[in-house]
């Protein structure tokens, strides 16, 4: 089986992204990289289902010693282990303080399929609507109830600066993980 975390974070230009949690879903998946298997990590609060697929992108690293979260926006609902190539929309700036005390920056990153792999048409080519920047903030806050974490949101990134966190996390992976 493919050891999802290092698969190469991109292809021409485009970002790759693990599905970990399919559109749709009440309960929170996640990769276990031990047994290479998507495991069942908690449920969402009741009422609460993934709006789009949710994952990561391999080979990054971010503050929290995880690969960074990535949120995949089309209208289809993937599989826990697909992979999706990707265009960067841009990022959800978003500080995390942990059952613990430890606070932590835990950016959402935001994307959708390139075209080629994706009849849907993007959202946008370079931005998240203000609609859909709302409703994913709603979700995400709402989404770590019951969990004993709290979150504030700081902002957007453009596709941009959003690519640049990004380039930082993929040296961190390769700093980390060199052989």
């Amino acid at each position: 089986m493919a050891n999802y975390l290092r698969l190469p974070a991109t292809s021409r230009n485009l970002f790759r992204v693990v599905i970990e949690t399919p559109r749709g879903s009440a309960a929170k998946l996640a990769y276990e990289p031990k047994t290479g298997v998507f495991e069942y990590s908690r449920p969402l609060p009741v009422g609460n289902t993934y709006p789009y697929d949710w994952g990561f992108v391999p080979s990054t690293l971010g503050d929290d010693g995880d690969p960074l979260d990535g949120l995949v926006i089309h209208q289809a609902a993937a599989a826990p282990g697909v992979v999706i190539k990707c265009d960067l929309l841009g990022a959800l700036r978003v500080k995390q303080r942990d059952r613990d005390g430890s606070k932590v920056r835990n950016d959402r990153y935001i994307f959708c399929p390139h075209k080629q792999d994706a009849p849907d048409e993007p959202v946008t080519s370079v931005d998240v609507p203000e609609d859909l920047r709302r409703e994913i903030e709603q979700f995400f806050l709402s989404s770590v109830l019951g969990t004993g974490k709290k979150i504030k949101l700081k902002g957007w990134q453009n596709a941009a600066d959003a690519r640049a966190s990004l380039t930082k996390a993929m040296k961190s992976f390769r700093r980390k993980f060199a052989r």
